[in-house]
């Protein structure tokens, strides 16, 4: 099997974790509420492309809803920012799934674009969170900055086809990906077990899958510089960001809350 044959069970998984096991960490809620919007995505991706398949994702975009009231009530930016990337993610994954076509952005990018909202939106400013209330050094509350402009910022690269945006999207969000894998590595070294395990795990994932992300997107206007196909980047830089930074860093931090 090639990468390229990877790409959609790959995608579909992330998906599915993403919302089943991903945030409700990154919001510190209870799983269940989560996990049946996760069965409502795998649902989703199961079936044909649709009504049907966009309406099984109701659950996630009222669950995301909610975080943003929530937030807004509690007058928390960070956290209304990770709301609002889940609904962005939730609401892309609906444009996927009814196959609507919006501002000439076709699949897969608009299927990826649910999945980069979740985990390198959402999933990674909650873990730069985390590093913040552990220490809240102003080079940890830079890089959650960072990452909170970076995603939008990308966006727009996406939507406008220019290389500031696309290519300085990418370099923002390296920094700030890379800044909380600094981070995470400082505070392995302070926690027990497993977390302490996980933490220097996630802190060394994203070092080689950040800089094939800043190749890509310099590809996409330079066609000299080196890069791999969209196809054989969710295997790579998709997973190791996805499973081995986002999701084992934010699995450390519970177990780490548990075990306190």
């Amino acid at each position: 099997m090639t990468l390229a044959e990877l790409m959609v069970p790959v995608m579909n998984v992330a998906l599915v974790v993403g919302v089943g096991v991903v945030l409700p960490l990154a919001f510190e809620r209870p799983f269940t509420a989560f996990q049946v919007a996760a069965v409502g995505v795998a649902a989703s991706l199961s079936v044909a492309p649709g009504w049907p398949a966009a309406a099984v994702l109701a659950p996630w975009l009222a669950l995301s809803v909610r975080e943003v009231v929530s937030a807004l009530r509690r007058k928390r930016l960070v956290a209304l920012f990770v709301a609002g990337f889940s609904l962005t993610a939730a609401l892309a994954l609906v444009v996927s799934r009814m196959e609507w076509v919006l501002f000439g952005i076709r699949e897969p990018i608009v299927k990826l674009t649910a999945i980069h909202f979740t985990f390198a939106g959402a999933g990674t400013l909650a873990l730069a969170a985390r590093a913040v209330e552990a220490r809240p050094l102003p080079a940890r509350r830079w890089a959650g900055a960072l990452l909170m402009v970076a995603p939008p910022f990308t966006a727009v690269g996406f939507l406008t086809q220019l290389a500031f945006f696309q290519v300085g999207g990418a370099v923002l969000m390296t920094v700030g990906v890379l800044a909380v894998a600094v981070f995470s590595a400082q505070e392995a070294r302070v926690r027990q077990r497993w977390a302490r395990a996980l933490l220097f795990v996630s802190a060394a994932s994203p070092w080689v899958a950040m800089a094939l992300a800043v190749s890509w997107a310099a590809n996409q206007y330079w066609p000299e510089v080196p890069a791999l196909t969209v196809p054989d980047m969710v295997p790579t830089h998709g997973a190791l960001n996805a499973f081995g930074f986002v999701l084992v860093g934010h699995v450390a931090w519970w177990l780490d809350a548990r075990g306190r």
